[in-house]
This record gives structure tokens, sequence and C-alpha cells, in this order.
């Protein structure tokens, strides 16, 4: 594991700047969250390891040793070595906790479900897509993008709405219309349709499954593909929610190739590389990526970080040595206040390289 190398400045990475030690009414309300998102994922966890002869001991296990550590921290919440408790610190001690008590992928289960559902409508979105040209196309694949993230396990907005989890189609009239919260649309949009491109190779760290990677992020990625941008799919090594992991979008990757010719030809001409980040969480530290995914990186160009985990609450701020692009829906209430919006608002956060 090593430092991502397409970061301007490592040595001052910051991984993240929002200490719950010194936010209370932030700290109350992860302390709160936590446990809730926590049951949610131990009834998927029922789903899948339920009827394994200890499955509902090692269920019960975790539940009651996650809900010690959530305690421990309303007690003690500057306790970790540093002082600071970050949401990232509290994901790994989740991750902990499953895996220690060997549920290693509690959403596998609802992830092949809609994986299947999104590879079914795959064609459809990518038909719709083809109706527009120029600058109405990007902006297109922009909104579906958005349109794409709302399927998000770790959400509550998201998972308690009523039509959960939302319809891919449906959710992109719901999309609100720029400007968005942030909204670097205009100049992506002239780095994109430059004559000649403006990008080589991207590597874009991805998000959720479902209707979020195929139906949301492939078709932008194809369009970059299609023209001349090899594109470097980072995946999460391990499982955590719904997120995909490399293996996983391998998975999608060769099925989509199977039903769509274009991709296919793409990705047998290699414009398309899968590889692990080395990542276990929702959230990513770049300080500590896997070597394969610096190799896939030499000579990229752009980064894109898709998601609010890896994009948000995690290295909003951090400065690449490339163009960067981050796209991601507010879908957590704590998270849209302290960026200043309202509840699913949009961030096209789009920084050239100085």
């Amino acid at each position: 594991m090593t430092r991502f190398r397409l970061l301007k400045d490592p040595d001052n990475y910051v991984l993240y700047d929002w200490d719950l030690v010194r936010d209370t009414e932030s700290l109350a309300y992860w302390l709160d969250h936590f446990p809730g998102q926590f049951d949610q994922t131990l009834k998927c966890a029922a789903d899948r390891y339920g009827c394994e002869a200890d499955g509902p001991e090692r269920i019960q296990a975790a539940r009651e040793h996650f809900g010690r550590i959530i305690e421990h921290f309303r007690r003690r919440p500057d306790s970790l070595p540093d002082g600071r408790l970050g949401v990232v610190d509290i994901c790994r001690l989740r991750e902990m906790v499953l895996r220690g008590h060997n549920i290693g992928d509690p959403f596998a289960n609802l992830k092949s479900s809609e994986n299947r559902i999104a590879l079914g409508r795959y064609p459809k979105a990518i038909e719709g897509h083809g109706k527009f040209s120029g600058r109405a196309k990007w902006l297109a694949l922009a909104r579906g993008v958005f349109a794409g993230n709302l399927f998000d396990v770790g959400s509550t907005a998201c998972m308690d709405a009523p039509d959960a989890p939302p319809d891919f189609f449906q959710s992109i009239d719901k999309v609100k219309a720029r400007p968005w919260l942030v909204d670097g649309f205009d100049a992506f949009f002239e780095d994109a349709s430059r004559p000649g491109g403006a990008w080589k190779k991207a590597v874009v760290f991805i998000d959720n499954a479902g209707s979020d990677f195929i139906l949301g992020l492939m078709p932008l990625l194809k369009e970059l593909a299609s023209g001349g941008v090899s594109i470097v799919i980072a995946a999460n090594e391990l499982p955590s929610l719904n997120d995909l992991t490399a293996v996983d979008a391998q998975m999608c990757l060769d099925e989509l190739s199977g039903v769509d010719t274009d991709l296919g030809a793409l990705v047998a001409d290699n414009r398309f590389q899968v590889v692990s980040s080395g990542n276990d969480l929702p959230l990513i530290d770049l300080t500590n990526i896997s070597d394969a995914l610096n190799t896939a990186a030499d000579g990229a160009d752009l980064v894109i970080l898709e998601g609010m985990g890896r994009g948000i609450e995690s290295n909003f701020n951090t400065a690449f040595s490339v163009d960067a692009l981050r796209l991601a829906v507010l879908k957590d209430p704590q998270v849209t206040k302290r960026m200043g919006g309202e509840l699913f608002d949009c961030i096209f956060k789009y920084t050239r390289a100085n």
C-alpha cells in the first residue's frame, strides 16, 4: 500500500477535517445514525447468513459488539490515539466488527439483485443518451450519474423513501435543475469538447452497485472512452455497504460488454481496466492505496471521485496534480448542512490542474 501518485501534496494530505470531538451536534447525530444503519445492515446479513448454523448468533454478537463501541464514544469521543473522531473512524470500526464476526458481505444479495435489474435496463439508458449530442448529451450524462447515485444503502434518506430502491428513470426527472450547489459543469464541458480531447487517461473511483455504476456512471465513462480516454476503474478490495468491489465491477463490465457492442469494442481495445484500490470503506484514504492502482494511474491526467463518501466526506478539498471531477448527490442531512445545501442537492466539482 502506498500514497496515490496523483496527489499534488501528499505530505500535507488531509483525509477529513470534520472532527466530531469538536462538533457536539454532529457527534450526537452520527452516534445515533450509525446504530440505525447497522441494524439495516444486519437485516441484510440475516438474509444472507441467517440460515447458517451459527448465523443468528454471529449477527446478534455483532449487534452487541458495535453497540458497545457506540456507547464508548458517547462517553469518550476523544479516546482514539490522536484525540480526534471522524466518520471514517466509525466506518472503519463498523467494518471491523462485521468481519470479526464473519459477516463479510451483508449486502451481497441486494447488490446482485440490483445489478441484474440495472443490467436489464442498461440498453434503455444508452438509447436515451443517444438522442442527445454535444452539450445536451454531456448534461444528460451528468444527470444520469446523479440519478444513479440515489441507490445507496448507507443513506437513510434514500432507503427510507417509499420507493426505495429508487427507479433510475424516474429519478432522472427528480434531479435538481442547474445551477447545482457546486457547479463546474461549464468548465468540464469546455474541456471535454476540446478538439483532440483534453485527457488521455482517467482514474475513476467508483461507488455503489446497481443503477449507480451500471446506469449512471458507465454511460459517462463510455462517452469518455469513445473520445479516446483510457479508463481505470478503481473499486474497493473488500465489500463495504453496497459499494462495488473490483471483482464486482469486472463482472459488471464483462456483462455490459456482452449487451453493448460499442462498449465491447472499447473493452477489446483495452480502453477499460478494473483495479482494486486496496480500500475497504465507503470513504477512502488516498495515502493508503494499492500498488496496482498506482501502477495503473501512471500517465493519467484526470481523476474522478464519484459518490458522497469518496468525494465529499473525504477528499473534498484534496489537491491533485491533474484535473479532478467530484460527482455526488447529498443524501445525508448532516453532510448537507455542513455543505450549506439542501437534501439531494447535486455536486459537480471540477478543478483544473494548476
